[in-house]
């Protein structure tokens, strides 16, 4: 019997192991700014985890294969750029979530704006180009539409249902 995956690291089992459907983790490398004083400051309300120990240790492919193994993912956010500037960290996640389950965002804002929207930001020690990467925990329902997962307001943007017509209908 194979040995089981466990995540070791306390604080990002503890996040991992309470995550909700929907919830993000920004898996990011190690030139990702996190100060106020960032090129793109991240908002002070994410969490952030640093792992990087050293150049390329961890890696986002090393990090996003023990995530995908101990946790329920069903998506994940690249940037439109990852097919060709990194195109084999663009197979490995397809390899890990499913390509029909990989969704590109523009690198800027867009991919950008979603720091601001995960549960934590995790920085490795990762010096690859556009190899960060967003997952979205999930459990065996419908996929959540993309646009619910960048825009803060998109539950505001939902239509309205008209009135119902059923004279059997409670009404509210």
């Amino acid at each position: 019997m194979a040995p089981k995956t466990r995540l070791l690291h306390e604080r990002l089992a503890a996040v991992v192991s309470q995550l909700r459907h929907g919830d993000m983790i920004y898996v990011a490398d190690a030139g990702s700014g996190t100060s106020s004083a960032s090129l793109v400051p991240l908002s002070p309300q994410v969490e952030t985890i640093d792992l990087g120990i050293a150049p390329g240790l961890p890696s986002v492919g090393d990090l996003l294969s023990v995530l995908c193994e101990v946790g329920d993912f069903e998506a994940a956010i690249v940037t439109e750029d990852m097919v060709t500037a990194n195109p084999e960290a663009r197979k490995f996640v397809s390899a890990l979530v499913g390509e029909e389950n990989v969704h590109e965002l523009r690198y800027l804002p867009e991919f950008y704006n979603l720091r601001d929207r995960v549960k934590v930001f995790v920085q490795t020690g990762d010096y690859s180009v556009h190899g960060n990467v967003v997952l979205v925990a999930g459990y065996p329902s419908p996929p959540i539409p993309l646009n619910w997962l960048t825009s803060p307001t998109w539950f505001e943007d939902l239509p309205t249902a008209p009135p119902s017509t059923d004279p059997g209908s409670p009404e509210i």
